[in-house]
Protein backbone atom coordinates (compact mmCIF):
# COMPACT_ATOMS: atom_id res chain seq x y z
CA UNK A 1 0.00 0.00 0.00
CA UNK A 2 1.00 3.80 -1.02
CA UNK A 3 2.47 6.00 1.66
CA UNK A 4 0.13 9.46 1.93
CA UNK A 5 2.14 12.05 1.12
CA UNK A 6 3.24 14.19 4.36
CA UNK A 7 2.54 10.90 6.43
CA UNK A 8 4.60 9.07 9.03
CA UNK A 9 4.63 5.44 9.58
CA UNK A 10 4.82 4.39 13.17
CA UNK A 11 6.23 1.15 12.53
CA UNK A 12 8.25 0.09 9.27
CA UNK A 13 6.41 -1.12 6.61
CA UNK A 14 6.78 -4.88 5.54
CA UNK A 15 7.90 -5.51 2.18
CA UNK A 16 5.87 -7.74 -0.09
CA UNK A 17 6.88 -11.48 -0.03
CA UNK A 18 8.81 -12.22 -3.16
CA UNK A 19 8.82 -15.89 -4.38
CA UNK A 20 12.34 -16.06 -5.19
CA UNK A 21 12.86 -19.95 -5.09
CA UNK A 22 9.92 -21.01 -6.41
CA UNK A 23 6.89 -19.63 -8.46
CA UNK A 24 3.11 -20.16 -9.26
CA UNK A 25 1.51 -22.97 -11.45
CA UNK A 26 -2.10 -23.08 -12.98
CA UNK A 27 -4.67 -23.23 -10.30
CA UNK A 28 -2.11 -21.39 -7.35
CA UNK A 29 0.08 -24.60 -6.99
CA UNK A 30 3.46 -24.36 -5.72
CA UNK A 31 6.16 -26.10 -7.44
CA UNK A 32 9.64 -25.38 -6.90
CA UNK A 33 12.06 -24.06 -8.64
CA UNK A 34 14.72 -25.92 -10.75
CA UNK A 35 17.65 -23.93 -12.15
CA UNK A 36 18.51 -24.63 -15.97
CA UNK A 37 21.69 -23.69 -15.47
CA UNK A 38 24.65 -26.36 -13.71
CA UNK A 39 26.43 -25.45 -11.00
CA UNK A 40 29.55 -25.71 -13.02
CA UNK A 41 28.39 -24.38 -16.30
CA UNK A 42 30.24 -21.33 -17.74
CA UNK A 43 29.39 -17.87 -16.40
CA UNK A 44 29.07 -14.62 -18.52
CA UNK A 45 31.69 -11.72 -18.11
CA UNK A 46 32.21 -8.13 -19.72
CA UNK A 47 35.09 -5.88 -19.42
CA UNK A 48 34.21 -2.17 -19.41
CA UNK A 49 37.15 0.68 -19.83
CA UNK A 50 36.45 3.16 -17.77
CA UNK A 51 37.52 6.67 -19.25
CA UNK A 52 38.59 10.21 -17.98
CA UNK A 53 36.13 12.68 -20.05
CA UNK A 54 37.70 15.32 -21.93
CA UNK A 55 36.70 18.50 -21.17
CA UNK A 56 34.23 19.49 -24.10
CA UNK A 57 32.38 16.37 -22.95
CA UNK A 58 32.96 17.45 -19.18
CA UNK A 59 31.66 21.18 -19.84
CA UNK A 60 28.36 19.98 -21.43
CA UNK A 61 26.85 18.51 -17.99
CA UNK A 62 25.28 21.25 -15.44
CA UNK A 63 27.22 23.15 -13.30
CA UNK A 64 26.12 20.94 -10.32
CA UNK A 65 26.25 17.93 -12.13
CA UNK A 66 30.08 17.79 -12.86
CA UNK A 67 31.39 16.72 -9.56
CA UNK A 68 30.39 13.42 -10.56
CA UNK A 69 30.79 13.29 -13.99
CA UNK A 70 33.93 12.71 -14.43
CA UNK A 71 34.07 9.12 -16.21
CA UNK A 72 32.67 7.55 -19.13
CA UNK A 73 32.72 3.92 -19.55
CA UNK A 74 33.40 2.35 -23.01
CA UNK A 75 32.78 -1.48 -24.52
CA UNK A 76 35.98 -3.42 -24.26
CA UNK A 77 35.02 -6.38 -27.28
CA UNK A 78 31.79 -8.38 -26.08
CA UNK A 79 30.59 -10.46 -23.24
CA UNK A 80 32.87 -14.03 -22.63
CA UNK A 81 32.28 -17.06 -21.13
CA UNK A 82 34.34 -18.28 -18.21
CA UNK A 83 34.19 -21.64 -15.78
CA UNK A 84 33.28 -20.42 -12.53
CA UNK A 85 36.69 -21.91 -11.41
CA UNK A 86 38.77 -19.85 -13.40
CA UNK A 87 37.14 -16.50 -11.48
CA UNK A 88 37.27 -18.48 -7.88
CA UNK A 89 39.93 -15.69 -6.55
CA UNK A 90 40.87 -11.69 -6.91
CA UNK A 91 44.35 -13.25 -8.73
CA UNK A 92 42.39 -15.40 -11.09
CA UNK A 93 40.28 -12.74 -12.09
CA UNK A 94 43.58 -10.36 -12.72
CA UNK A 95 44.88 -13.26 -14.38
CA UNK A 96 41.42 -13.36 -16.50
CA UNK A 97 41.80 -9.79 -17.13
CA UNK A 98 45.45 -9.52 -18.43
CA UNK A 99 45.06 -12.36 -20.83
CA UNK A 100 41.75 -11.01 -22.11
CA UNK A 101 42.21 -7.34 -22.56
CA UNK A 102 45.83 -7.13 -23.34
CA UNK A 103 46.27 -3.16 -23.05
CA UNK A 104 45.89 -0.41 -19.87
CA UNK A 105 43.79 1.05 -18.15
CA UNK A 106 41.09 1.14 -15.61
CA UNK A 107 38.23 -1.31 -16.22
CA UNK A 108 34.53 -2.66 -15.03
CA UNK A 109 34.12 -6.08 -14.61
CA UNK A 110 30.31 -6.73 -15.07
CA UNK A 111 28.25 -9.73 -14.83
CA UNK A 112 24.38 -10.33 -15.50
CA UNK A 113 22.35 -9.96 -12.26
CA UNK A 114 18.36 -11.02 -11.48
CA UNK A 115 17.91 -7.45 -12.67
CA UNK A 116 15.74 -7.05 -15.97
CA UNK A 117 16.44 -4.17 -18.80
CA UNK A 118 14.45 -4.21 -22.26
CA UNK A 119 16.73 -6.62 -23.54
CA UNK A 120 16.03 -9.43 -20.71
CA UNK A 121 19.54 -9.06 -18.92
CA UNK A 122 20.94 -6.64 -17.09
CA UNK A 123 25.06 -6.19 -16.70
CA UNK A 124 25.77 -5.47 -12.91
CA UNK A 125 29.18 -4.02 -11.74
CA UNK A 126 30.82 -6.46 -9.76
CA UNK A 127 34.59 -5.29 -9.48
CA UNK A 128 37.08 -3.12 -10.82
CA UNK A 129 40.43 -3.95 -12.26
CA UNK A 130 43.57 -1.57 -13.04
CA UNK A 131 46.01 -2.63 -15.31
CA UNK A 132 49.84 -1.48 -15.98
CA UNK A 133 53.20 -1.81 -17.52
CA UNK A 134 56.07 -2.96 -15.88
CA UNK A 135 59.25 -4.75 -16.77
CA UNK A 136 57.73 -8.25 -16.51
CA UNK A 137 54.88 -6.87 -19.09
CA UNK A 138 51.58 -6.38 -18.07
CA UNK A 139 49.90 -6.47 -14.65
CA UNK A 140 46.63 -6.44 -13.10
CA UNK A 141 44.96 -5.02 -9.42
CA UNK A 142 41.46 -6.20 -8.53
CA UNK A 143 39.93 -4.60 -6.12
CA UNK A 144 36.28 -3.34 -5.13
CA UNK A 145 35.24 -6.90 -5.42
CA UNK A 146 33.33 -7.38 -2.43
CA UNK A 147 30.11 -8.12 -4.39
CA UNK A 148 31.44 -11.52 -5.65
CA UNK A 149 31.41 -12.66 -2.27
CA UNK A 150 27.29 -13.49 -3.20
CA UNK A 151 28.33 -16.04 -5.86
CA UNK A 152 28.86 -19.52 -4.08
CA UNK A 153 32.33 -20.21 -6.44
CA UNK A 154 34.50 -16.92 -4.74
CA UNK A 155 36.76 -17.55 -2.02
CA UNK A 156 38.69 -14.09 -0.85
CA UNK A 157 42.00 -15.37 -0.35
CA UNK A 158 43.68 -11.77 0.70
Amino acid sequence: MARTFGAKDSYKRKRKRLFKNRYRRKHGRLVPYVSKRKRDAPLRLWFWNRVRLDKDAYLRFPRKCRAYMKFKTEFVGRPISVYPDQISTPEKIEQLAVDTIQFTGNFILLMPSHSVNSFHVSYKKKANIKIVETEEGLKAKCFNYSKLSHYWFFRNSR
